[in-house]
């Protein structure tokens, strides 16, 4: 029986897929073009996975690299369709990002104490990640940096 979810690399062709699926789940799906340009051109080392169901990309995960340190990564978004949450491809799509990230050392993961975050924060700690910080106030004067780290090597 073939795997439900397969990842691959993201393509420019895939932004009109995955716009709707961050604007219902992160952020402005007009901001993702400029977001993965970068990436997708190979100006810098940013890495794009997208997670597809049956050829149809019904996820995305963004890392970057963390500047003046030791092989340390930062997922800076990951988003499946609103309507497989729970199903599995977001899992795969994580996995997919560790094994890309061979040889680094740490991910970092960050999010909030808001409400909207309580899914992500506990799908992040049934995945083994680490909740190591909360910082009050970082994102604004009600919305706490929650921080979450792994250990890739």
């Amino acid at each position: 029986m073939p795997d439900l979810f397969q990842t691959r690399a993201a393509r420019d062709t895939d932004i009109p897929f995955l716009a709707p699926i961050a604007e219902a789940t992160l952020f402005p799906g007009d901001m993702l073009p400029d977001m993965m340009a970068p990436g997708l051109s190979g100006d810098s080392d940013d890495l794009w996975l997208v997670v597809e169901q049956g050829g149809v990309p019904v996820g995305f995960a963004f890392v970057q690299s963390e500047a003046l340190t030791d092989r340390t990564w930062n997922l800076r978004a990951i988003a499946t369709s609103p309507d497989l949450h729970g199903a599995g491809a977001g899992t795969v799509l994580i996995h997919a990002v560790e094994a890309a990230l061979a040889d680094a050392r740490l991910l970092v993961i960050d999010t909030t104490q808001t409400p909207d975050q309580d899914r992500a924060r506990r799908f992040y700690g049934a995945r083994g990640y680490d909740h190591v910080a909360t910082i009050p106030a970082f994102f604004g004067p009600d919305e706490d940096k929650v921080t979450f780290t792994k250990m890739l090597a």
